[in-house]
Order: structure tokens, then C-alpha cells, then sequence
């Protein structure tokens, strides 16, 4: 008890609640120490400057209240439409905000490791698809596995969302195979990107066109402070598309399986989530003309900042306790910070763990409870699949080999297929990849699951909010694969 005195906690307190209890909750502030865990020293407007907090790398953002329990501090007043506005019109989204630090890697890689489109235009070959995949896992690998080696090895930083609880092999295993997938499927669609380029079907900006002109500079100036804003209002209705029902079932609750994420599970998808989320990428890169540096930043930024965001503790660089709370609580929060004014807007805003006053949704479960007390993931393991689950497993393997023939195989035929009866190859498979996993899970929810295929939002209205929503999704994630794989398969 006189060890807590000090800090203001009772002898009655410390009973009640029990030393550790009380330890988390009324922690004293992080003593200053040397290395990544020091007290910084920016002060005044470099606070905050590539989202370091004042207290240093692993130090906690400026609204959190140190007194109350890990994620129970209420983002109510630290967020919204006119806090967005602000920061996107000052630049502290670029400036001040881990974007920064994204986007210094991204220009970092463009000049290390540049798209080879010389050889690209080529042909495919193992030689240059293996190397550009090298170089994105090295990447990403060496990204996560920092933040799981200071967090999860030897953690340097101290409030966990839940003490206590952490991920076993298994769980690691689990999480690290659905990475890898992710990655590759990021290395490939870098990949094809590069060949589109390079063989002329989607049309680019040179870097030698670009640094002889200044407006073409200017233009790549305000793309990448667009980038991150894109991010956020192409991640909010994929998100929220994602949790429809027949969606969710089948490929969003594999991330779920998380309520309590570390690093790696950032990017813990279903292949077809990867399709889906990666195509933020698409937008504006195959409808505009645009430097290749702009589709890297997208890709780097849609592949990196899962990362810490999903590392289950508060006091680091990049922790998001918006998004922890959509893994406890599931249906809120679909956004990030950033587009918590969306949430907001549609009462789908939670600001913190526990008891909330500002959630409006439908959704009154605790979804956090259901997932075992101690332990960190019951369902986090791989494993045999259901017979539902088994069979979607197999269509999203068919529509992959069916991409693969069209996008590789069929153009370097002697005699290319050109069409399918009357509609052209690259129109059937572009549709089987892009809408065919959509409608099948449908159809797999129609027939095998007793709740509505468009549970938990069955009680909007179809020419209404979801209608809505499900073409705002459509529009935004559907879409652009759509018109990706049209591209990709062209004989």
C-alpha cells in the first residue's frame, strides 16, 4: 500500500481493486529514460511532428487520460468533421501524423528499388516477379516484426487494452500465414501494375516528364496529401460494405477472429479482403494519368499502417484506440479517427471501451465477451473449414486460377481465347473475380445460414440507407477491380 500512496491511491482502493488493478489504472506518468522509450523533447508546434508524442516514441497521445483504464478514455471531443478539416487545411495530417514516417519509406523504396518497367514490357517471368516480391516482404517483414518484438518480446510499452492476455504459437501461426497472402497479393498486383505500364495499357507519368515540369510537380504534390484522405473515405465504406452478412461470414470475420489484435494481425485478411481493401490503390492510378510514386505510396500505406494500429496496446507510436474498440465492440467504428465523423453521422460512433453514450446502432452485444476471458483468440487457429466455408474456399480458388490463365497464360498463347460466346474474355473474368465471390456468398447464406444475408443491417431499407451504402461500397471497392482485371486480361 505505501508503494501507491504516493500516486494518490487508498488503502481501501488498493483492496477493493487489488494492486494490479489499480497499478494499470493510476499509473504515474513513463519516467524518462534513454533509447525509443525517452521523454522526447519536442515542444510547442514540433509536438507531435510524425506522430511522436511529447512523451516520446512510446509515450501516449495527448487526450488520454492516464487515470482511467487502458481504452476508457472518451474520443467524443478529440474527433470529428471540424477537427478533419482543420488538420487536412494545416497539413498535420501529413505533417503531424504517422503518414510522415509512411511516406518517407515510400520515397525511400521508389529510389532503392524503382519498377523495373524495361524488363517488365518483356513478358512475365519468375525473374522480376520474385524480386519485386522480395522486396515487399522484406519490407513489410521488417516493419511488423519491429513493433512485435518491442510490444510482444521484450514490450517497452505498458498498457495493454487487456492485461494480461496474449497470443499463443498458434494463434501467431494463424495470423502470419493470412500476412503472408496479403503481402503476396500485394507484391503481384505491384506486379501486374508494372507490366500494365510498361506494355502501355494504362498510361503513366515518366519521372523525367515530371521533373522537367512544374505543374506536373505541383499535381503529384497535392496527390500525395490526397493520398491519406482517399485512404480514410475509400476504408470507411469498404469497411462498413464488408460487414454486410454474406460478406462477413465468409471472408470479414477471419479478421475478427481477433478482438484483442497484435501487429500481424493488421493484415490478417481473406484473400478477398485483400482484393478488396488493396483497391484503394486502383483509384486514381488506372483512371488518371499519374507518377507510379503515387500508386507506391497507396500500396505502402494500405500495407504498413495496419500494423501498429493493431498492436493492442495505447502507449506507442500509431496506437489506435478507435479501431480497438470496432474489434471489442464490432459493430461501430468502421472508419479511422479521421473518418470517425462519418461514424458520427450515422450513429455508428463509439468513443471507448465500456459503457457508451454516444452509440446509437442496432448492435447491443458485447462482442469482446465472447472471446474466452484469458484467452487471446479461441478461433485464431488455422484448421478443417466447415462445408459451406470449404466450398467458398474452393469458388475464390477457382476465380484465382481462372485470373491467372486470363492474365498470363491465354496472352502469350499462340492463338489467345478472345471471347467467352459473346462477351469478351477480359469482361467474363474481370466480372467472376470482382462480383462472383460477392454473389456467392450470397447465394451460400440463402441456402446455409439462418440470419439474413444482409444482417446486421436488414432492417434498412433496400432503396434507403443500405441501398446506399452497398453501392457507395460497389462504387468504391467493386469497381476498380472490375475495371483492374478488364485491363489485366485484354489478349
Amino acid at each position: 500500500p505505501h508503494a501507491h500512496c504516493e500516486f494518490g491511491v487508498s488503502f481501501e482502493q488498493w483492496r477493493s481493486r487489488g494492486p494490479t488493478a489499480c497499478r494499470t489504472a493510476l499509473a504515474p506518468p513513463p519516467l524518462k529514460m534513454k533509447g525509443l522509450r525517452s521523454a522526447s523533447a519536442l515542444s510547442g508546434w514540433l509536438e507531435d511532428f510524425a506522430g511522436v508524442s511529447k512523451d516520446g516514441f512510446f509515450g501516449m497521445a495527448g487526450w488520454v487520460d492516464r487515470s482511467k483504464p487502458p481504452g476508457h478514455t472518451s474520443q467524443t471531443e478529440t474527433l470529428g468533421l471540424d477537427k478533419t478539416v482543420r488538420n487536412i487545411m494545416m497539413l498535420r495530417h501529413m505533417f503531424f501524423s504517422p503518414n510522415l514516417v509512411w511516406f518517407a519509406i515510400t520515397l525511400a523504396a521508389y529510389i532503392v528499388f524503382p519498377y523495373d518497367l524495361e524488363v517488365a514490357a518483356k513478358g512475365w517471368s519468375m525473374d522480376w516477379v520474385a524480386k519485386r516480391t522480395a522486396v515487399i516482404f522484406s519490407i513489410s517483414f521488417v516493419y511488423y516484426s519491429f513493433f512485435f518484438a518491442v510490444l510482444y518480446v521484450k514490450p517497452l510499452a505498458g498498457r495493454k487494452y487487456r492485461p494480461g492476455v496474449f497470443p499463443t504459437f498458434g494463434n501467431i501461426c494463424h495470423d502470419m500465414w493470412y500476412w503472408s497472402l496479403g503481402v503476396l497479393q500485394w507484391s503481384l498486383s505491384e506486379c501486374a501494375m508494372t507490366r500494365l505500364w510498361a506494355t502501355g495499357v494504362v498510361p503513366y507519368i515518366p519521372d523525367r516528364e515530371l521533373l522537367s515540369s512544374p505543374l506536373q510537380l505541383a499535381l503529384l504534390a497535392a496527390w500525395i496529401l490526397l493520398v491519406p484522405v482517399w485512404r480514410d473515405m475509400h476504408f470507411y465504406f469498404t469497411h462498413r460494405f464488408s460487414h454486410i452478412r454474406s460478406l462477413y461470414k465468409y471472408v470479414h470475420a477471419l479478421h475478427h477472429r481477433n478482438t484483442d489484435p497484435q501487429p500481424f494481425s493488421g493484415l490478417c485478411m481473406h484473400p478477398i479482403e485483400h482484393l478488396l481493401y488493396f483497391s484503394n490503390a486502383l483509384v486514381p492510378v488506372i483512371y488518371l494519368r499519374c507518377s507510379p510514386l503515387i500508386y507506391m505510396w497507396i500500396f505502402i500505406h494500405l500495407g504498413l499502417a495496419p500494423g501498429a494500429g493493431h498492436s493492442g496496446y495505447e502507449d506507442h507510436w500509431q496506437a489506435d484506440q478507435y479501431h480497438y474498440v470496432h474489434h471489442s465492440k464490432f459493430e461501430c467504428n468502421y472508419g479511422s479517427p479521421s473518418s470517425a465523423w462519418l461514424d458520427q453521422f450515422f450513429g455508428t460512433f463509439r468513443e471507448k471501451l465500456g459503457s457508451s453514450g454516444a452509440y446509437t446502432g442496432e448492435y447491443k452485444d458485447d462482442y469482446d465477451s465472447k472471446s474466452g476471458g484469458k484467452v487471446w483468440s479461441a478461433q485464431g487457429y488455422l484448421g478443417l473449414q466447415s462445408v459451406d466455408h470449404m466450398a467458398y474456399t474452393c469458388f475464390v480458388a477457382a476465380t484465382s486460377v481462372a485470373l491467372f490463365w486470363a492474365a498470363v497464360v491465354n496472352p502469350q498463347s499462340a492463338i489467345p481465347v478472345r471471347n467467352i460466346g459473346p462477351v469478351p474474355i477480359g469482361q467474363a473474368v474481370a466480372s467472376l473475380v470482382s462480383h462472383g465471390p460477392i454473389l456467392f456468398g450470397i447465394l451460400l447464406c440463402l441456402f446455409c445460414d439462418r440470419m439474413s444475408w444482409r444482417w446486421p443491417f436488414h432492417k434498412d431499407r433496400i432503396i434507403g440507407s443500405f441501398g446506399f451504402f452497398a453501392v457507395a461500397g460497389w462504387l468504391v471497392c467493386v469497381l476498380p477491380v472490375y475495371h483492374f482485371g478488364v485491363l489485366l486480361c485484354m489478349p
